[in-house]
């Protein structure tokens, strides 16, 4: 169906929607007659990974055009066990392990360093150089807000949230091996590295997000 239509059948003003929000798809994609579709927003403290940059996006759709920092989301399938939905960022976080940085998820070689750029986007993390099927271990205790496929340019990825309001992102896995709701510890194995997403050489793309902000993991990581 069209843009215009779909925007009509969802009472939105703008093409702007955000990750876990809800839209309804008219049957034989026309807005019905009998009825008006109610628009249901996102809440208000799930906010959109906004992405760009080296291991991340590798190019955005046209009807992207009205947000060119809003990267592209394919929405998650029901069919796969690691794919579950919306992110969900109530879930309660366990206090910090005690250290006062993070541990590395991976130990390898960083390829491209938070801020760097290519293809005009800027990296909101860092790429760790790693064998495809290596152990991604949790940088810190948490709870993972989410664990799934639907983030394109990342492919498999895991997103934990911390008691400090932190919020790691570990993309381009080849498998994940937690669900959204786990209580993870700090060293646990949560994925396997891969090249899932807009990655062209095995590697883990990752973040650090302070209140949804992008912040230079290195300045974390012990």
């Amino acid at each position: 169906m069209g843009v215009e239509a779909l925007k009509q059948a969802n009472g939105l003003s703008s093409g702007l929607i955000r990750i876990g929000q809800e839209l309804r798809i008219p049957a034989g994609g026309q807005v019905p007659t009998t009825q008006t579709a109610e628009a249901r927003p996102a809440p208000a403290n799930v906010d959109p990974i906004v992405t760009g940059g080296a291991g991340t996006a590798s190019g955005q759709s046209s009807g992207q055009s009205e947000s060119s920092n809003v990267a592209g989301y394919t929405p998650p399938t029901s069919s796969s066990r690691q794919t579950t939905g919306s992110i969900n960022q109530q879930e309660s976080a366990p206090a910090a392990s005690g250290p006062s940085g993070m541990r590395w998820p991976v130990r390898g070689r960083v390829i491209a360093g938070f801020g760097s750029s290519s293809g005009g986007k800027t990296n909101d993390g860092i790429d760790i150089a790693v064998p495809e099927g290596t152990a991604v271990r949790a940088a810190e205790n948490g709870v993972v807000i989410y664990a799934g496929d639907g983030l394109r340019e990342f492919g498999n990825t895991v997103l934990i949230r911390h008691d400090d309001g932190l919020v790691t992102v570990y993309g381009h896995n080849s498998r994940i091996n937690v669900s959204r709701g786990d209580t993870v510890r700090r060293g646990q194995e949560i994925a396997l590295s891969g090249m899932s997403g807009s990655a062209d050489t095995p590697r883990l793309h990752f973040e650090v997000r302070k209140d949804s902000t992008p912040v230079d993991p290195m300045t974390f990581l012990e």
